[in-house]
């Protein structure tokens, strides 16, 4: 018989009856990643560090192997059917320690799919490695030391006074977002095979491009660092469909009191509730929290911890926030995600360009460029002395559109 989740959140329990695929129906389901992408991933990891040309090679031969996979009829009808409206709310599962129940791409791709299509929110396991976390937070530290000359510090709650700000006056960390969108950390965490393969496996797709995005940093006991309120970062007005992935990845441990995603699982269900909010311009849609919808949607609004180097991805229709962080210790965050490849629209192309030289973030959506629409840190001369030239492999060129799939 199969088996139902009865999980507990933040409000209380919820009973979800989303039901686990049992192995032989699963056995049935036409999968992307086979045999053969395992053994070129661990070609890969065997080669970068020796010999640039047979990871490059490798990797020529993993694009060209997804990229055939998803064309397979099977694969594309499995698509064609997925129904991205999901069944209604419910509760995304939790593991006996607290923290979100992850999924390793390269062994439990259906298990990923299948909790992807049931809560338009999914959890993939280790899709970084604990180093490059680690060196990303490294690196975040620096930069506040740096451009603070000296005089704060993301683990001294004294000295928060001093964090920096541009020209304008406004500081690099505003809401929880630190406003480093290029450098060789978050390069290295985006071009990631396992984080390339998580969105493979939620897009069906293997000609994508990586969101430029931040840093999340919420420090200790500090204004910035508050709750965020629930909303959605899609218009309905303006695009009804199926249309982004956003993603959080954890650099470190983030369980509920430090600050993690706040999610209302299968909510995408009801995103033309958002309708009657929706400005006419705009993707943030903000819920209205006392509609008969928003106290629905309040309450069934789950925290998903986040073990470091897990990544949770979420369909932009989905009803999200994060929760404070009330603990005393810093919680540290890189927005990673992914979208098809626009390599045919020249405004993308060149946006993605500018912002690649400068190292400033902008909000254009069509070229997957998540900032905020408000005025941010723009001083880009401090912008430019922190940053560290990224490091790109082959896989990273195509993400970052600096090469064509096509050329592979």
């Amino acid at each position: 018989m199969p088996e139902s989740f009865i999980t507990p959140n933040y409000y209380g329990i919820i009973y979800c009856n989303y039901q686990v695929v049992t192995d032989s129906k699963r056995m049935s389901v036409p999968t992307i990643i086979t045999n053969e992408t395992r053994e070129l991933v661990a070609n890969i990891e065997e080669s970068l560090p020796y010999d640039a040309h047979d990871a490059e090679v490798y990797t020529q031969q993993l694009v060209g192997h997804l990229t055939l996979r998803c064309a397979d009829p099977a694969i594309q009808a499995k698509y064609a059917g997925y129904s991205f409206l999901g069944e209604g709310l419910g509760a995304y599962p939790l593991m006996s320690d607290g923290f979100a129940q992850s999924f390793d791409v390269l062994s439990q791709e259906a298990e990923l799919f299948e909790h992807w299509g049931r809560f338009g929110v999914v959890v993939g396991k280790s899709v970084a490695p604990r180093e490059l976390c680690t060196n990303a937070i490294g690196y975040v530290k620096s930069v506040v030391a740096d451009l603070s000359s000296e005089t704060c510090a993301v683990d001294k709650p004294d000295s928060y006074d001093n964090l920096p700000v541009d020209t304008q006056g406004v500081p690099i960390l505003t809401r929880g977002f630190f406003e480093i969108y290029h450098d060789d950390s978050l390069a290295q965490l985006r071009q990631s095979l396992k984080a390339y393969l998580h969105h493979v496996v939620l897009w069906g797709r293997a000609d994508l491009w990586t969101t430029y995005d931040r840093f999340g940093v919420k420090l200790a006991g500090h204004q910035e660092s508050a709750a965020l309120p629930l909303h959605v970062d899609q218009n309905p007005k303006e695009h009804p469909d199926f249309r982004t992935v956003q993603g959080v990845l954890a650099l470190d441990d983030c369980p509920v009191e430090r600050g993690t995603l706040l999610a209302v699982p299968g909510s995408k269900a009801c995103f033309t509730d958002y309708l009657p909010m929706a400005p006419q311009r705009g993707e943030y849609v903000e819920l209205e929290v006392d509609s008969p919808i928003g106290e629905i949607l309040t309450d069934h609004a789950q925290p998903i911890p986040l073990r470091q180097g897990d990544l949770v991805s979420w369909d932009s229709r989905t009803t999200h926030a994060n929760t404070a962080n009330i603990s005393e210790l810093t919680r540290f965050i890189a927005l990673i995600a992914a979208g098809v490849a626009r390599e045919d629209n020249a405004a993308a192309v060149a946006v993605r360009a500018e912002a690649y030289a400068t190292g400033l973030g902008s909000n254009v959506r069509d070229a997957l460029m998540h900032a905020s629409k408000r005025p941010r840190y723009t001083d880009q001369a401090a912008a430019a002395r922190v940053r560290r030239p990224e490091q790109l492999s082959l896989l990273g060129k195509l993400l970052y559109g600096q090469e064509h799939y096509d050329s592979v």
